[in-house]
């Protein structure tokens, strides 16, 4: 459990300092944009909520995916043990890819760095003949069963995420999503005269 938080603790805090969601050029330009944080839109009850949702789903499928792909075999703890090892860390770190807006060397290396390590992490410890777990992950590994498992916990896990998170941008896109997608195609850096309709900036309701 110590080296799978590792490996999901430090692309976290990568991701937390280097990804930002707009240049500094676009923020004085735009200060209206400082308005979403005082309309609460990216930290509320309701997405408190969702994003508890979310995770519980995810934890259900990382869970019992592999239970019922060997409900009926006679693969040992140790097996299963590797199998959610890997699915949580790489279910956490694709998680957190999806969110990334800005991308360099350093956060790609974190990410999916964290991926690779995990898995080397797993074959050294099972290498060692004084462990329960001796050989389990090539074992396990050697079937197309653990991969699919993999596979399908990845992709059932964060579908919905993915799906509702689409939409919204698409359909609902925020002043954010909307500035960004203007640095994207260079609508706010080449052209001064570029205007974009926002939201006002309100006092916060008080309680």
């Amino acid at each position: 459990m110590l080296y799978s938080i590792i490996y999901t603790a430090v692309p976290t805090i990568v991701v937390g300092i280097l990804d930002k969601d707009l240049s500094r050029v676009t923020l004085m330009k735009y200060p209206q944009l400082y308005g979403a944080g005082q309309r609460q839109e990216s930290y509320n009850k309701k997405l408190f909520w969702v994003t508890m949702i979310d995770t519980l789903w995810q934890s259900v499928v990382a869970f019992f995916v592999p239970v019922l792909a060997y409900w009926d075999s006679d693969v040992d703890i140790s097996s299963i043990g590797d199998l959610w090892t890997l699915a949580v860390v790489i279910l956490v770190n694709v998680h957190l890819a999806m969110d990334v807006i800005r991308w360099s060397w350093i956060t790609h290396a974190a990410i999916w760095g964290s991926i690779v390590a995990t898995f080397i992490c797993i074959m050294v410890i099972d290498s060692l003949t004084f462990l329960p777990g001796y050989w389990a992950i090539f074992h396990a590994a050697g079937e197309a069963k653990f991969w699919l498992c993999l596979l399908s916990i990845t992709v059932a896990a964060l579908a919905p995420r993915f799906i509702i998170k689409a939409f919204i941008q698409h359909a609902r896109p925020c002043d954010i999503q909307i500035a960004r997608e203007g640095e994207k195609f260079r609508n706010l850096g080449d052209s001064r005269s570029a205007e974009i309709e926002m939201n006002p900036i309100v006092d916060p309701p008080r309680r």
